[in-house]
């Protein structure tokens, strides 16, 4: 498919470049420079082709500001990189949100963080931040905001006609799963429109990483995924060793497989817990955190920490695993098929659960690359993409399990999609442990300051919620110029007014709660 693309897009488009990449050096196969003038055609290739817009970003290289596109395909690997430099000083682009809807936040964070102007976007307001900003964060030199720019970005300002009113759902909401914001406007019971208004939690995590080292950084994703840490941890240092070219000892690669499902069993028994919560049933969530302390229990005893892990290093672990490890993990995966039963009878079969899920928050398949969303929420329509599968790390390739699907992206499939995901996360480890080798479990002469050489990486894992990718430009410091997370919550809640609008607030509350989203990873 890459050859495929490189030719369509030189025969296809004039006023860019393109080349072919190093897909295991830089993580993307085309690169192409785009002008201004061509951008909007580019992305209409790419969007006639279904690929599905993974993440935009800006890179401020103080000659000039840099725009970031990452084009990947659900169906046929092919990841393609596109740019647009743009001047410093009045910074303007076209807007590609009439193209990619996911475009809408994207050139948000971009204009508040950088000053981005991007022409025809409908409405640049803040996204994260506030009105107290003087200057853009993110620009490697101070630029102070315009008064102009201030009032564009502070200018929220719902509108209702006669009939309609407005409701708050949150920023303190237990279904909101956080401190996140939702200003529905409603008529009687049914919501005409819905805003999410985040950064409530927002710590700058992209502004520290300038601020830290390689190693430094190393606590940080545990904080952006809490539920999920480990697989974000992978993610660090994956695309880290990546950059640097380290090696990492076949032991280290089983041993992540192994943690890392084992974490995403306990994200998804934290979602299973919380989602019939939300419609009004407590006890599951009884039952999925009994279990989850099992998880909790076995992960603690290599790693430390019971919630936010900092176990992988850069050429492999922290520290190895014992037989004691072995031997706890194998009567969990006991004791969870057991309960699966369980479950079934208490939710899944329950004729009120299914009537409040199924039918519900219907996504349909072909909307899905226009919002870059991701993981179940993917999975649900019936689009087998797991990273996984498709671009497969750590020991995954040498472990056989299925890639779960729904039928028609509603509620009850989200559900069922995760259900049997943790099936298959505990086929995986058995998998990884029966195949377990022998040897090191970290790489010898890893440079405590590592200084990776110069040039840019994108590198993505399949986390507990979809695709989480790091795009990592390196100046040759010990420091990232440019570290930025791309996280599947962010793109998958930007589908939340597309499937609310027209819906009882119950039946978006349920939409809301089969997400599973962690706002302090979109506020990361």
């Amino acid at each position: 498919m890459v050859t495929g693309i490189i030719e369509d897009l030189k025969k296809t488009l004039t006023g860019i470049d393109v080349s072919e990449a190093s897909y295991g050096q830089n993580g993307y196969h085309v690169a192409v420079e785009a002008q201004k003038g061509s951008l909007v055609n580019v992305a209409e290739f790419f969007n006639g082709r279904t690929f599905y817009l993974a993440d935009l970003c800006c890179v401020d290289y103080v000659d000039y500001l840099e725009l970031v596109y990452f084009f990947n395909h659900h169906k046929t690997l092919c990841r393609v990189k596109v740019t647009l430099k743009v001047e410093p000083e009045k910074p303007t682009a076209p807007t590609i949100s009439h193209i990619y809807t996911i475009s809408h936040w994207y050139e948000r964070e971009i204009h508040e963080f950088f000053g981005v102007y991007f022409e025809g976007h409908p409405n640049l307001i803040y996204l994260f931040l506030h009105e107290g900003i003087d200057h853009y964060p993110l620009r490697k030199q101070p630029t102070p905001v315009p008064e102009d720019d201030k009032k564009l970005l502070n200018s929220f300002n719902p509108e209702g006609e006669e009939d309609t009113f407005f409701v708050n759902l949150g920023p303190q909401h237990p279904s909101t799963h956080g401190v996140l914001r939702v200003v529905l406007k409603m008529d009687g019971e049914y919501i005409l429109g819905a805003e999410p208004v985040l950064g409530y939690l927002h710590r700058m995590h992209e502004k520290m990483a300038e601020n830290r080292s390689y190693v430094q950084f190393l606590p940080n994703p545990a904080r952006i995924d809490y539920p999920g840490a480990l697989l974000l941890n992978l993610a660090h240092v994956m695309t880290v060793e990546k950059l640097c070219g380290i090696e990492v000892p076949e032991r280290a690669q089983y041993i992540r497989t192994i943690t890392c499902e084992l974490n995403r069993i306990a994200s998804h028994l934290l979602w299973f817990g919380a989602f019939p919560a939300d419609l009004g049933a407590l006890t599951p969530f009884l039952y999925a955190f009994d279990d989850r302390e099992q998880i909790l229990d076995i992960l603690e005893a290599i790693t430390g920490s019971r919630l936010t892990y900092c176990y992988f290093r850069f050429g492999g672990l922290y520290n190895d695993i014992d037989d004691t490890f072995i031997e706890m993990t194998k009567r969990f995966i006991k004791r969870m098929r057991e309960r699966f039963e369980v479950y079934d009878r208490l939710v899944t079969g329950n004729v009120i659960f299914v009537n409040r899920a199924k039918g519900t928050g219907i996504l349909e398949q072909g909307e899905v690359h226009k919002y870059g969303c991701s993981g179940p929420v993917i999975r649900s329509t019936g689009i087998p993409f797991d990273i996984r599968k498709t671009e497969p790390y750590a020991a995954y390739d040498k472990t056989d399990f299925e890639i779960p699907t729904g039928t028609v992206g509603d509620n009850m499939d989200r559900y069922d999609v995760r259900m049997t995901e943790m099936e298959m996360s505990l086929r995986i480890i058995e998998q990884a442990i029966a195949k377990l080798p022998s040897g090191p479990f970290k790489a010898e002469k890893v440079p405590k300051k590592l200084k990776p050489p110069k040039g840019d990486i994108y590198h993505a894992v399949e986390s507990s919620r979809g695709e989480a990718g790091v795009y990592i430009v390196s100046d040759e410091s010990d420091t990232p110029y440019r570290m930025r997370w791309r996280v599947p919550s962010y793109s998958n809640l930007m589908t939340f007014p597309f499937l609310a609008r027209g819906t009882l607030i119950a039946d978006a509350i349920a939409t809301l709660g089969s997400y599973d989203i962690v706002v302090p990873e979109i506020d990361r």
